[in-house]
C-alpha cells in the first residue's frame, strides 16, 4: 500500500472528525430533541439520549472518505474490506441500539429480564430485538474476518457480546467511553505482544476516527448534556469486538471473550455502580472529567 495513501487516510482520520464534530452534534441534537429522545439520568434529570448518533455519523463519513482515498491509491482489497466491514457492522449495531433507545423500555433489563419477558409474558422486548439483531450482525461479519470453525466461533462471540459489555457501563456520564479507551489500549497491547502483522493491523487505520470522535464527544457526555445511549454503546462495543477479532491473536481473543462472558454473568447479580462506589480509586477514575 502506497505511503502517501496511508498518510492521507491518517490525515482524514484526524481532521474530518474535528471538522464534523460541531455541525454533527448540533444537527443530531436537534433531531433527538424533536423526537423527544430523552431519558432520566442517574440523578433523575432528563437528558438527551442516543447521542451515539453523532459518533456514527462522524465515523461513517470519515471511513467512507478513507476507503475512497485508499481505493484510488490501489490499496489491497483485504484492507478495503476490513474498513467496510467495520463501518457496516457499527452502523448495523447503531440501528439496533436506536430501536432500543426509541422504545425507551427501562424496566426490563439484563438477559434474565428479556428472556423472562419472552417466556412468561410472551412479550418481545426492544432489548430482545437488539440481542437477536446484534447476534445476526455478529454472525454475518464474523464469517468474513475468520477462517476455521474455532476462530469463527470466538470472533462471533466477541462481536455479539462486546456491544452489551459497553452497555453495562453506560450508567454514568462518560463511563462507557472510558471503558472503550481501556479496551482499545488492551487490544493494542495484545496486538503488539501477539506479533500481529500484515493486513489485520489495518483496522487501526479505520479505528482512529472513532477514537478521535469519542475524545471530542467526551466533554458533552461527561458534562451530562447528552448520553451515548444504546445507539452509542452498541456502536463502540462492536468496534471493540471487531478490533480484538482482527488485530489480536486467537488466544488473546479467547481470553477476552471469557472475560466478557464473566462480566455479563456477574452483571446479572452484582451492580457495577455499587462496586465502583466502594473502591476509592475506581470512584476517582469514574468521576474524572465530570
Amino acid at each position: 500500500m502506497a505511503a502517501h495513501a496511508v498518510i492521507l487516510a491518517l490525515f482524514s482520520a484526524l481532521v474530518l472528525p474535528l471538522v464534523l464534530q460541531r455541525p454533527m452534534l448540533s444537527f443530531c441534537s436537534q433531531i433527538l430533541a424533536k423526537k423527544r429522545m430523552t431519558r432520566p439520568n442517574y440523578r433523575g434529570e432528563p437528558v438527551l439520549t442516543a447521542g451515539g448518533l453523532v459518533l456514527v455519523a462522524s465515523m461513517a463519513v470519515t471511513i467512507l472518505v478513507q476507503l475512497l482515498l485508499l481505493a484510488l491509491a490501489g490499496a489491497p482489497r483485504e484492507v478495503l474490506v476490513q474498513g467496510l466491514l467495520l463501518a457496516c457492522g457499527m452502523a448495523a449495531m447503531a440501528c439496533w441500539g436506536w430501536i432500543d433507545d426509541k422504545a425507551g423500555d427501562r424496566i426490563t433489563k439484563g438477559f434474565r429480564g428479556h428472556f423472562g419477558a419472552l417466556l412468561r409474558e410472551r412479550r418481545v422486548t426492544s432489548g430482545m430485538g437488539k440481542l437477536v439483531g446484534g447476534g445476526l450482525t455478529a454472525v454475518s461479519v464474523s464469517l468474513f474476518v475468520s477462517a476455521g470453525f474455532w476462530p469463527w466461533l470466538v470472533a462471533c462471540g466477541l462481536l455479539a457480546i462486546s456491544p452489551n459489555i459497553l452497555n453495562l457501563f453506560d450508567l454514568r456520564p462518560a463511563r462507557a467511553i472510558k471503558v472503550f479507551w481501556l479496551l482499545v489500549s488492551l487490544a493494542a497491547i495484545g496486538s503488539v505482544l501477539g506479533g500481529t502483522t500484515g493486513e489485520p493491523s489495518a483496522v487501526w487505520l479505520f479505528l482512529l476516527p472513532v477514537l478521535v470522535a469519542t475524545v471530542l464527544f467526551f466533554p458533552h457526555d461527561a458534562g451530562g448534556r447528552i448520553m451515548l445511549g444504546d445507539t452509542g454503546a452498541n456502536t463502540l462495543g462492536f468496534a471493540i469486538g471487531y478490533t480484538y477479532a482482527t488485530a489480536t491473536p486467537l488466544f488473546w481473543q479467547a481470553a477476552f471473550l471469557c472475560g466478557f462472558v464473566a462480566l455479563q454473568v456477574a452483571a446479572e447479580f452484582v451492580s457495577f455502580s455499587q462496586v465502583i462506589e466502594q473502591k476509592a480509586w475506581l470512584k476517582r477514575l469514574d468521576e474524572w472529567g465530570r
